[in-house]
């Protein structure tokens, strides 16, 4: 008996240093990325698209300088402070359940502050556009992440942080990480269906529409 509760009490003791160790090697990690973020930071320039990477997807804004500005509007002045422009939650909605946080209601175009939107996540210069799409001047892609400030709305598929950054800086809402989903939603969706072999055709008319819908997307 006794050696079992011994055994029992060294388990117990070598979870619980475990545990610590982990969240020991957790802080140091977390305090290397805040160093690394301040110093990313400083390399940043006016109207570079930012990517702040979470668990299951990435957050974006656009970089438009240190800025503490009033804009009136609908007859109410609103204040603004912070260094990256960004489509998120509103203050009142955080901490709201998911299905909640998302509604259009719930969120709109702000101004934060870089090392408060990184968090523990690894800030990255998201420039991946720029084959495709000639990035506007600097000083225009800052004056229209500032006209869009205080404008409220959501859409996961057509209006997120994403669609913002680009429209900042391209002139284009579009959102890669969408078009990455969609594109393994066909892909599910068109080997679901030659698979069953009820229609094959079907499969076909799916690609088509897929692609047509991405060229389109790409081009206008």
């Amino acid at each position: 008996m006794e050696d079992l509760i011994r055994m029992f009490c060294q388990r117990v003791f070598a979870a619980i240093n475990d545990v610590t160790n982990r969240t020991t090697k957790q802080e140091e990690l977390d305090k290397i990325i805040s160093k690394r973020n301040e110093r990313f930071a400083k390399r940043l320039d006016i109207g570079d698209k930012v990517q702040f990477p979470r668990l299951i997807y990435s957050h974006f804004g656009i970089f438009v300088g240190m800025m503490n500005i009033t804009k009136e509007q609908d007859n109410i002045e609103q204040k603004f402070d912070g260094d990256i422009a960004h489509l998120t939650d509103l203050p009142t909605a955080q901490g709201l359940p998911f299905k909640k946080s998302i509604r259009p209601e719930n969120n709109a175009i702000q101004l934060g502050h870089f090392l408060d939107i990184a968090g523990k996540s690894v800030a990255l210069k998201n420039h991946e556009l720029d084959r495709i799409y000639s990035p506007l001047p600097k000083e225009v892609i800052k004056g229209k992440a500032i006209e869009k400030l205080g404008n409220v709305g959501y859409n996961l598929f057509n209006g997120n942080c994403e669609h913002f950054a680009n429209y900042c800086r391209y002139n284009r809402p579009i959102s890669n990480q969408v078009l990455s989903l969609s594109a393994l939603l066909t892909y599910g969706i068109f080997w679901t269906i030659f698979y069953l072999g009820k229609d094959n055709n079907l499969s076909l008319i799916v690609v088509y529409l897929a692609i047509k819908s991405y060229v389109f997307y790409f081009l206008f």
